[in-house]
């Protein structure tokens, strides 16, 4: 253990020790002495040092805690400082060890020992920009892997070397400015500060091994050899399938030859029998050499043949159904799945299959018109008419009239409706229901709430209540008519009301119960036709949508015993507070929360156990990421149907013996 690393836990140990005594010793006691108790027996004369004792644990507390953050940001505001270098040499080597170890080949190796051989080793002493060339899968990022392990070897011997760096470039936008989009890349990935990494970038500090620009679009590949020229950095290795690299004023070359057919026997041979299915392929079929071109073909093809007896359709194909045969579940929902997080990935430029949700504009075109009509032809109606039933259930018990006009004002809700059709209806009932019970319960918990937010305003001074009440009844008509003299004379009903009624706690309560539930119905209203525009559809129109949904609740209330009172003042709080709904802007993760159930029927709840299904099958390899990107891209475009059900008939004919695979 070095020194760094030891000063790092002994700090965290004394975080622990002195942070528990002051949070469960001394807080507690000084809070027992503060409420009017007395300190414990056993200090005896040292109670008078409670007070200071707290304050200088509570001081040391706070100073480790924060000794760690403090001085990482100090030192990065040091370039030259030797504990930048360091870490950053600490964190390139575990993206890159990570990286190998969750590879494809690394899988194959565990399972069956062997690993295909991949092309020339690149030469870690770099004069112009190294290419290095060849054809999807045929072992370029294993290589640009391997020289950055040994470059990290000689920069940790010589603190003259430069820090290697891997940056997945086919994650650039053009619209970006190269060198910004860089040092972003540099802090996220590797933690290195923008200042710090702007210092390295000028000082030649960096080697930059920059994989995955045939990732990029063809009409930008060339902007972005531009954008590396310009940088004039030292030494740059750039992997690439196309010829595009031939732009560059000057760069050396290294070609990834094709696998030879002596390198699969001799691998075949290596593993036997567990290939055996495989080596038969072969003879049948001689066709089949000419796909078993690069080390990504072969280590799909020895992942899918490890069990014996498949049936050839294609390198991909074979790959996919023989790994999803042997997983659990409905092959057809982990198949839409998988095409979804695809999908994503190949908009994103990456391979991560991540089971959170990105941003709803990168996914909504993806889902099918059946989860948008249920959506917001069921769902979205129903969950209004819950949230109006459970607001005016709530209401009812406290005051019959109230609920009356609550159902009543609920009718000039604003809505829209959304013109989508489906010949899919099956699950219509299901989301209108659950829409309805979300809702009801949201209205019932914020109307309770409300409720009690406003009694406890109650106790505030009455010239205080007062002004809030005219306060929020001026600001709520403002945003809605723009006219500060509506705004007035609208303020001057309630004014009119505390003038008879006082400022009284029916009032006060209406308001707190109109206001939360005035804002969840707009956030409700609104929220859905923002989700509607990204879908890039025609403006919604209005729409009728049981606008008596709160009957049944007042009716209910008023067998159950309600109390009918009718004062105006509760009315008037409530009218006030339900006119906030149409100002109500939701904030954009309310938005994103009433899209996320449009994903649905393609990413259903259970996300992660799929994801982890598909790493057990090798459908996906450590960090969540696809094996390749011509796996992600055939993913992204198969028939998810077609595809289910060669998997289904595949794992008919799997005898029980065979229905895992083997090592």
């Amino acid at each position: 253990m070095d020194h760094r690393r030891l000063a790092r836990t002994s700090r965290t140990i004394a975080l622990i020790g002195v942070g528990g005594v002051t949070c469960l010793v001394v807080v507690p006691v000084a809070i027992n002495a503060a409420t009017g108790g007395s300190a414990l027996r056993v200090l005896g004369p040292y109670a008078t040092w409670l007070w200071p004792s707290l304050t200088l644990l509570v001081t040391l507390t706070a100073a480790l805690a924060a000794w760690e953050p403090l001085s990482a940001l100090l030192v990065q505001r040091r370039p030259a400082h030797p504990a930048n270098r360091l870490a950053a040499l600490d964190r390139v080597d575990r993206f890159v060890r990570s990286r190998v170890e969750g590879s494809l080949a690394e899988q194959v190796r565990l399972k069956l020992g062997v690993v295909p051989r991949v092309g020339p080793r690149l030469s870690a002493r770099i004069r112009a920009p190294l290419v290095v060339a060849g054809e999807p899968g045929c072992g370029k990022t294993t290589l640009l892997l391997d020289l950055a392990g040994r470059l990290l070897e000689r920069a940790r011997a010589d603190p003259s070397m430069p820090v290697p760096v891997v940056v997945d470039v086919g994650m650039w936008r053009p619209e970006q400015d190269f060198g910004e989009w860089l040092l972003t890349a540099l802090r996220r990935r590797y933690r290195i500060g923008v200042r710090l990494g702007r210092t390295w970038l000028r000082e030649r500090r960096l080697t930059m091994l920059f994989d995955g620009l045939d990732d990029l679009p063809a009409a930008h590949r060339a902007d972005c050899l531009r954008w590396i020229t310009a940088l004039k950095l030292p030494q740059v290795v750039l992997c690439t399938s196309t010829d595009d690299y031939e732009r560059l004023p000057r760069y050396d070359v290294v070609h990834v030859e094709p696998l030879r057919r002596t390198d699969v026997l001799d691998l075949i041979t290596a593993c036997e029998p567990r290939l055996d299915g495989l080596l038969e392929a072969l003879t049948k079929d001689p066709d089949l050499w000419d796909e078993v071109r690069t080390p990504l073909a072969f280590d799909l093809l020895a992942l899918a043949y490890r069990a014996g007896r498949a049936e050839y359709r294609g390198v991909l194909d074979t790959y996919l159904v023989e790994s999803a045969a042997r997983g659990p579940g409905k092959a057809e929902r982990t198949i839409r799945a998988l095409r979804f997080l695809a999908r994503i990935a190949r908009r994103r430029n990456d391979l991560r299959a991540d089971h959170r949700l990105p941003h709803r504009r990168v996914w909504l075109d993806f889902v099918g018109e059946p989860a948008v009509w249920r959506l917001f032809r069921r769902a979205g109606p129903g969950a209004m008419a819950g949230l109006v039933t459970g607001t005016c259930l709530v209401i009812a018990f406290h005051n019959l009239p109230s609920a009356i006009v609550a159902a009543l004002a609920a009718i000039g809700l604003r809505q829209g409706r959304f013109d989508t059709t489906t010949d899919d209806r099956r699950r219509g009932l299901r989301w209108a229901a659950a829409g309805f019970a979300a809702g009801a319960t949201t209205g019932a918990a914020l109307s309770t709430v409300g409720g009690w937010l406003g009694a406890q305003a109650t106790n505030w001074p009455a010239f205080v209540t007062f002004g809030l009440v005219l306060i929020i009844t001026f600001l709520i008509t403002l945003s809605i008519t723009r006219d500060r003299y509506w705004a007035v004379a609208a303020a001057l009903a309630p004014t009119a009301v505390m003038i008879w009624t006082g400022p009284s706690p029916d009032l006060l309560k209406g308001l707190g119960t109109g206001l939360l539930a005035g804002t969840a119905a707009g956030a409700l209203t609104a929220g859905l036709t923002r989700v509607w525009r990204t879908l890039d559809r025609p403006a919604p129109r209005p729409l009728h949508w049981l606008p008596l949904a709160g009957l049944p609740a007042i009716a209910l209330a008023a067998a159950l015993g309600a109390p009918i009172t009718p004062h105006i003042a509760p009315i008037t709080g409530l009218l006030i507070g339900l006119a906030v709904t149409p100002t109500v802007r939701p904030p954009e993760p309310v938005v994103e929360l009433l899209a996320k159930p449009l994903a649905l029927d393609e990413f259903p709840l259970r996300r992660k156990a799929i994801i982890q299904s598909a790493r057990d099958r090798v459908l996906l390899v450590t960090g969540n990421r696809f094996p390749h990107a011509l796996v992600r891209d055939h993913l992204a475009d198969c028939d998810p149907v077609e595809l289910a059900t060669t998997v289904e008939r595949r794992r008919d004919a799997l005898t029980p013996t065979a229905s895992a695979p083997r090592a």
